[in-house]
């Protein structure tokens, strides 16, 4: 690896409040901005959140490998060019800030989630990389649009990482299936080798699928409670019972032989059940005000079961 690209990574957080005469100027520009972003060495990802009700700012983040890297990429030529083109699109400036976070970290919303992994052809990289900006000019233009994440690949992987957030998954789906979205890929073929897309419509995907009659995730605190419920018990018990036996291992891997017995005891008998149990709780279709009222009480009730049962168990 490079020497100037070596260390731990570093990112920019940049947030700017886009005047209202040229929100179509400025997404012209942050898309050309990624593309730049993308093709300075030591980029790792670029994320972008669009301005929503609660945030009145656009919010994007370039991740590089280094914080020599992304000095060298903030300090350059190209990058002054483009932030100096940005000054008459936004309300006092842009606001910059350097970050170890990695992008992931830095906005969190509930949301359905499309992952895309796309194999490209070789040398046509660079060519990809505008046509990522292209698509990401359409793409926030659709309703429901909450964000985007762009990730070359790294040493020995060939696939680029694409994920898009939208606020639900008819929207999602409302770009995936547009013809808009249909005529950009089509104008990529000759760029691309193929590419594997994959829904996730939960924050728990596999622990609590989406409803069958709506195709809408369950509620995320709601999923999170029912984990609550059904993973307690399992750690409780190897607490007492596993624990012991795994003392005499390395602490990494008797840890590590826990963790992998609680996760497939959860994701397969109990999340399950759990979810029978609840269902007309989690899924808002199905939710009579019966069940509404009555789930929250039984819910805690099944709480204080368990801590009753394991009481004195240690």
């Amino acid at each position: 690896m490079n020497a100037a690209v070596a260390g731990p990574a570093s990112s920019l957080v940049v947030c700017a409040r886009v005047s209202a005469p040229h929100e179509a100027a400025f997404a012209q520009w942050h898309a050309a901005w990624q593309t730049a972003v993308l093709q300075s060495p030591g980029a790792l990802s670029f994320e972008y959140w669009p301005p929503t009700p609660d945030q009145a700012e656009a919010v994007m983040v370039a991740r590089f490998a280094s914080v020599a890297a992304l000095r060298t990429w903030r300090h350059g030529e190209g990058n002054r060019a483009l932030i100096a083109e940005a000054a008459d699109l936004v309300e006092g400036g842009l606001v910059m800030q350097l970050s170890g976070q990695a992008a992931s970290e830095y906005y969190v919303q509930h949301s359905a989630t499309a992952v895309v992994i796309t194999q490209i052809k070789p040398g046509k990289e660079d060519a990809y990389r505008a046509f990522a900006g292209r698509i990401q000019k359409v793409q926030e233009t659709f309703p429901g649009y909450l964000g985007s994440f762009v990730e070359p690949p790294h040493q020995l992987e060939t696939g680029w990482t694409t994920v898009l957030r939208f606020s639900s998954v008819e929207k999602l789906d409302g770009w995936l299936d547009s013809p808009q979205r249909a005529a950009l890929l089509a104008e990529s073929e000759e760029l691309i080798e193929g590419f594997h897309a994959q829904r996730v419509n939960t924050s728990f995907p596999g622990w609590a699928p989406a409803d069958p009659a709506t195709g809408k995730p369950p509620n995320m605190w709601k999923t999170a409670s029912l984990v609550l419920l059904t993973l307690f018990p399992v750690v409780m018990l190897e607490l007492k019972f596993l624990s012991p036996l795994l003392r005499g291992l390395n602490p990494a891997l008797g840890t590590f032989a826990g963790n992998a017995l609680s996760v497939g005891l959860t994701t397969w008998p109990l999340m399950p059940l759990a979810i029978r149990g609840f269902r007309g709780w989690i899924f808002p279709e199905d939710q009579s005000r019966l069940v509404a009222l009555a789930s929250p009480p039984a819910l805690a009730l099944c709480y204080l079961l368990e801590i009753a049962v394991f009481w004195r168990m240690l």
